[in-house]
């Protein structure tokens, strides 16, 4: 509901920071894989539940994923897994509006939400000793939401406010959006997660139960529980608060994925005072192996200070002012977004073949080993701590487990990165990082 987001950190950044810290111990003898205990089962109406037990700190972080986003909407719908997350803070028929609020305040903790491409996740920390309460508010919401038509109305314009200032009056996203328009324009990814304003006045009270009814079962979610915890005692909780619940059959719609043979650009007048490039490139689902060879790939071309694009484009040749990107991992196939900001619009084409150069530099001559090195090391510096934080290994495997049903995801990632190369990481590039591969959006300043 609060629609702060929350920064995710990649898979392949935690595989690496598993990497550096384990092969000191390693030395000649090949990286061994740590392990993460924790416990799991599956109630018989099918919800996944995880236990991660950590009693340095007095406290539980509860977070419960639906395995729905706005890809699984229907044409016409856009938005919608977006609108029913509001509206899951609307009361139940148990809790009133604010009710769930005023519980969660009441006893020092807090709560959020958010909506993906392809899972909706709501959680809550409060102090170990209040488990039960967010237990028993999370199972309440999975069955019995109050869908109320006036308190629907007033929440659609909270989402006509969210629409209108993070997509209408944003440059970046409206530029993304409408990229995204033009390389998906069968499947469900050729929109934001927000949706579609056209789309948002037009989902019904009965749109919303429907979606409800059909993803807001417990053999469509998993449950994640992390902090100072004892299993028993969290499998007890489940078992009261969710274990009633029956099991429903869940068919969503396919999703298309849009084959491409050439490369499309478009270019767009928006109001903006530099003119920016948005470079989409489709690639594989986020448990293919090639996934963290693409992330890679990524730092050593823009990401990092010392990357090509940055280095070159940036630093030498003065044709942009910024760049960076990001691969957006998905239970389907999903995209790389490069973005370049060109210098001036006259520099724009000049830009894109500088940037294509530096591609294909890399793809006809090589990496060197020193910059495979670079990109681990730069990772161990941002986040050597991060492996102490169980919370942040407790997402990733609920969510594995969620999209993937495999929540061990990240010990065969660290298989395959220890045996990636400098040549694997070339030949990956040249399979996604082609024209044909390639939608290219220009934002460019309104003329008079």
């Amino acid at each position: 509901m609060n629609n702060k987001k929350i920064r995710l950190i990649p898979i392949y950044a935690i595989i690496l920071i598993l990497l550096l810290s384990v092969s000191v111990f390693a030395e000649n003898s090949g990286i061994s894989i740590p392990e993460f205990p924790y416990h799991r089962f599956q109630l018989d109406n099918g919800l996944e539940v995880f236990v991660f037990e950590d009693d340095r700190v007095p406290m539980v972080g509860l977070s419960i994923f639906y395995k729905v986003g706005s890809i699984d909407e229907e044409k016409g719908l856009s938005g919608i897994s977006h609108f029913l997350e509001h509206t899951m803070f609307l009361g139940t028929g148990t809790l009133p509006k604010g009710r769930l609020e005023e519980l969660i305040k009441s006893v020092g903790g807090q709560y959020n939400a958010y909506t993906s491409y392809d899972f909706t996740c709501y959680f809550s920390q409060v102090p170990s000793s209040k488990l039960e309460l967010v237990m028993a508010i999370e199972a309440d919401r999975m069955v019995n939401l109050k869908i109320d038509p006036e308190e629907v109305e007033r929440e659609r314009e909270v989402i006509r406010q969210e629409r209108r200032s993070s997509v209408e009056n944003n440059v970046v996203t409206a530029g993304l959006e409408r990229t995204l328009a033009k390389a998906f324009p069968a499947s469900s990814l050729n929109h934001l997660v927000v949706g579609r304003m056209e789309d948002i006045e037009r989902i019904s009270v009965e749109d919303l139960k429907r979606h409800y009814d059909t993803y807001y079962t417990p053999n469509n979610a998993v449950l994640v529980v992390a902090g100072d915890v004892d299993f028993e005692e969290v499998k007890a909780l489940t078992e009261k608060y969710f274990g009633v619940y029956e099991r429903r059959e869940i068919n969503r719609p396919a999703f298309v994925v849009d084959q491409q043979e050439t490369e499309i650009v478009e270019t767009y007048e928006l109001y903006t005072n530099v003119p920016i490039t948005f470079m989409l490139y489709k690639t594989p689902a986020g448990n293919h192996p090639d996934a963290i060879a693409i992330e890679i790939f990524l730092d050593i071309l823009v990401n990092n200070q010392s990357s090509r694009v940055k280095q070159e484009l940036q630093n030498k040749e003065n044709l942009i002012l910024e760049t960076g990107a990001a691969l957006y991992n998905l239970r389907v196939p999903g995209y790389a977004l490069v973005y370049l900001v060109p210098a001036s619009e006259e520099l724009i084409e000049e830009a894109r073949a500088a940037f294509d150069r530096e591609v294909a530099r890399i793809i006809n001559e090589g990496i060197a080993a020193e910059e495979f090195q670079a990109v681990k090391k730069a990772v161990e510096k941002e986040l050597i701590f991060a492996q102490r934080e169980i919370e942040m290994m407790a997402y990733e495997i609920g969510l594995s487990q969620l999209s993937y049903n495999n929540p061990d995801l990240y010990r065969e990632q660290l298989v395959y990165l220890n045996q990636l190369t400098e040549a694997d990481i070339v030949a990956i590039a040249g399979k996604y990082f082609t024209k044909e591969n390639r939608t290219v959006g220009n934002i460019v300043p309104v003329k008079e």
